[in-house]
């Protein structure tokens, strides 16, 4: 846990502007105390990010298998204790971070250093016939059912990407033509826990996807005044009760090339 931590006041000019920054983000907003005090462990700023834009990669779910198709960009890598980032012109990619603790934390760390905006390019289940294997959606609202958005606001359940960033995505998806979905998900820490009782009474919230990490991250986000949005690939079927996977044929690979390289 150490590697997380900031120093005391001597860290420097910058990393006092930033901590200025974040304090003054969430303090003035909610009115829960709770949310509003400072954390005695903070994010340890890491060197050299230089960049505001962050995409985020959870997984890949072959190795390699995103990598591969913006190798070429790659202008170094740096593996930290937030993870490994892969560094390109004019933004950085988180490359791993499974679940929600994790990425939170590794991205406390980018925010800490400069970043402004996270664009999570993802996969998830389908809880709803309407998204089936291979469907693309952006997620216009993420459904807690992890532990660690708590942390940041104990009273909320639900949250919303950056509308102009979602906006943003989205235009960009139609201008090239590519068909795509909207919809809401939940995210969960225990995706082998997804159970048939859990599975009908998430459906009755009308929560058609299910990941790992979305809800959380939107919740940093609004925490920290910073942008996110995500746009998921679907993975898996479970709406009938029984689980179906995606083969990760050339139709799935070209919804990987056509759908997030152009976005990394």
């Amino acid at each position: 846990m150490g590697l997380l931590r900031a120093g005391g006041r001597d860290e420097g000019a910058a990393q006092g502007s930033l901590d200025l920054r974040f304090r003054f983000c969430y303090l003035g907003r909610p009115k829960d105390r709770s949310v509003s005090e400072e954390s005695i462990v903070r994010p340890k700023p890491i060197p050299g990010l230089e960049r505001e834009k962050i995409v985020f990669i959870p997984f890949d779910p072959q190795p390699g298998l995103i990598l591969a198709g913006f190798e070429p960009k790659i202008r170094r890598e740096k593996l930290t204790w937030a993870g490994r980032l892969i560094f390109l012109d004019d933004k950085a990619v988180l490359y791993g971070d499974l679940g929600a603790p994790a990425a939170v934390a590794a991205l406390e760390g980018l925010i800490a250093s400069g970043a402004r905006q996270v664009l999570i390019l993802s996969f998830c289940g389908s809880l709803d016939p309407t998204y089936r294997i291979k469907d693309v959606v952006s997620i216009s609202r993420a459904l807690a059912d992890e532990g660690t958005s708590l942390h940041y606001f104990p009273r909320r359940k639900m949250y919303t990407p950056s509308a102009g960033l979602k906006a943003d995505v989205e235009s960009r998806l139609k201008s090239s033509g590519l068909p795509f979905q909207t919809g809401s998900l939940v995210s969960t820490d225990a995706p082998f826990r997804e159970t048939k009782p859990w599975l009908m009474k998430i459906q009755k919230k009308k929560i058609g996807l299910v990941d790992m990490e979305v809800s959380a991250v939107f919740a940093l986000a609004e925490f920290r005044c910073i942008d996110a949005a995500a746009l998921l690939i679907v993975t898996d079927e479970l709406f009938s009760g029984a689980w179906k996977q995606t083969g990760y044929d050339p139709e799935f690979k070209k919804k990987i090339k056509d759908y997030f390289l152009p976005f990394i």
